[in-house]
């Protein structure tokens, strides 16, 4: 039943919470404060006599008349939204039938509009689900506002034109800190046991199924040793394999290929390893590849999908598939894991996989030790002076001779972050980005619905703004981003940049030489005398070869 009619005026006051800058959030106060985006809005305790009715309070929203997707039941918060500060948006909603009959299920979304000091236009996703016209759906999400804004306003959007979108309640509070999960309990963990069943095909295809309607079978020929990275995780001896392998013919889709269930043998938080050789054939083994294939080892966790290592097989060899992944939390129903990613018709072979958990920390040492032996190199700083003689110290005292203090101003390993055009508003963002990054990846703005969102209106000037900073500070340049990760992992980030500078501080031996082992990248030495300090910068490149530098003082 419609209680309302369009929007009331605008009237301040506190909702639900007093930390939810959502006024009136229940619609208690009816429709005040809240507005159609294009639309118009109507009040209702209940439609399609009794059987929509609200979800929390007494009332919810429709939006009905829409002629676009982004039409829908707005809010304005420019006065209460503060900059730089992290917000969590709930919304409870639903589809309706304008004119009654059902609704496909599709993606509702919360967007927040905002218009800058400057006059630019920005639209920001606080969080999107799937919702259906059968029930109501939580959607949730956080956003950040980062500049400086003439106006802010939230609103509900997505279902084609003609579908009313119903509201319920609307939450908007500042985000709390997230609570350390608790430390993972490993002690019963055996590392370097695999976690696949008839891995070496002794039992035939016991515990082995197709996903799909592709056929498995089990043939010799195969490989006979471990791939090497799983030689070198496990340390086995040289030939634990048999020569068996899974020959996959019949494959119809990409996705096909031969699955394991493993949800009782998994340990949330830990490491896994994977290790596997794969291998692709024209179909029945008789037909030649026409293009590079790609293979996957792929972990289906509770239906979503985690990348457990990749290859792609450029001819008919065996590849080594290596890879790693983690679980975050317990799985509510199943994990399996598959190997998939040929085109369909490209018969699959695999032998050996191995899916096995690795110490984490013993994992990191030895590849710190990789780092320092494949990213570093020795160098030697010759201190002489004006004849060419050697800068020795005074005496047998070498504390009181020559001093070097050499420092890494940059890493020239090349390491990149996703940024957007929102984020230049933001001047600790920019200050963090641009001193801890020597790449750069845009988030959206080079992909054809950003640079023309109307047909023939063309506009790259959120990406020639990115293209400005990125090169006012010598950073190369992608035009789609790659990757973005959380919290977490910009800790890591941080501790691997501290890792990966070399600072040396000491004195020259007596032949005026001064010997470190440093990364790759730009240097800054100063070598102090008893006349006074030289400074010079260099560059240590990759090279086996010692790095022998000579420096007059």
């Amino acid at each position: 039943m419609a209680i309302g009619g369009e929007a009331a005026a605008l009237v301040v006051g506190l909702g639900a919470g007093d930390d939810n800058i959502i006024l009136n959030p229940e619609f208690d106060s009816g429709l005040d404060n809240w507005t159609g985006n294009g639309c118009k809005i109507e009040l209702h305790d209940s439609l399609d006599d009794g059987k929509v009715l609200p979800a929390n309070g007494k009332y919810f929203v429709a939006a009905t008349g829409r002629t676009d997707t982004w039409n829908g039941v707005q809010q304005d918060v420019t006065s209460r939204m503060q900059r730089k500060l992290l917000y969590e948006g709930t919304a409870t909603v639903r589809l309706h039938a304008a004119a009654g009959g059902g609704v496909s299920a599709c993606q509702v979304r919360a967007t927040l509009g905002v218009q800058t000091a400057d006059g630019r236009q920005q639209y920001l996703g606080v969080g999107k689900a799937q919702v259906s016209d059968k029930e109501w759906v939580q959607l949730q999400g956080k956003i950040l506002l980062n500049s400086t804004v003439a106006k802010a306003s939230i609103y509900i959007e997505g279902p084609p034109a003609g579908v009313d979108v119903l509201l319920d309640s609307l939450v908007v509070k500042h985000a709390q800190k997230a609570t350390p999960a608790p430390a993972p309990d490993f002690e019963n963990l055996e590392y370097g046991a695999n976690i696949i069943q008839n891995s070496n095909l002794d039992d035939g295809l016991k515990g082995w199924f197709p996903l799909g309607p592709c056929t498995l079978s089990v043939h010799g020929g195969g490989p006979r040793v471990l791939p090497p990275m799983a030689q070198e995780s496990l340390s086995l001896d040289d030939e634990p394999l048999n020569g068996k392998h899974i020959h996959v013919t019949n494959r119809t889709q990409t996705w096909m290929g031969p699955a394991q269930v493993v949800t009782d043998k998994l340990t949330p938080y830990a490491t896994y390893q994977v290790s596997a050789w794969a291998r692709v054939a024209g179909a029945g083994g008789g037909q030649p590849l026409q293009q590079p294939q790609n293979i996957n080892v792929a972990v289906s966790v509770d239906s979503q999908w985690v990348n457990g290592g990749q290859v792609l097989a450029r001819d008919e060899r065996w590849y080594e598939v290596g890879g790693a992944f983690r679980v975050e939390s317990k799985p509510a129903s199943r994990v399996m894991v598959y190997v998939q990613g040929p085109d369909a018709g490209v018969d699959l072979m695999v032998a050996g996989l191995q899916v096995f958990p690795v110490d984490r920390k013993a994992r990191v040492k030895h590849l710190k030790r990789l780092t320092d032996k494949v990213r570093k190199r020795d160098v030697v700083l010759k201190v002489t002076g004006g004849d060419g003689a050697a800068a020795a110290a005074a005496g047998n005292d070498a504390s009181s001779g020559v001093e070097v203090r050499v420092r890494q101003v940059s890493n020239s390993f090349p390491l990149g972050a996703c940024i957007m055009r929102t984020n230049m508003d933001n001047e600790d963002y920019v200050d963090f980005f641009t001193k801890n990054f020597n790449w750069a990846v845009f988030g959206n703005e080079l992909k054809w619905y950003w640079t023309e969102p109307q047909r023939g209106k063309v506009s790259y000037s959120d990406a020639d703004d990115l293209l400005r900073l990125c090169s006012d500070h010598g950073m190369c340049v992608r035009g789609h981003c790659i990757f973005w990760e959380v919290n977490e992992a910009g800790k890591r980030l941080l501790q691997l940049k501290r890792e990966w500078l070399t600072h040396a501080h000491g004195h020259a031996d007596d032949n005026g030489e001064f010997k470190f082992r440093g990364h790759h990248g730009e240097y800054h030495v100063e070598v102090t005398t008893a006349a006074g300090k030289v400074s010079q910068t260099f560059t240590v490149d990759k090279d086996d070869a010692p790095l022998v530098l000579n420096i007059k003082v």
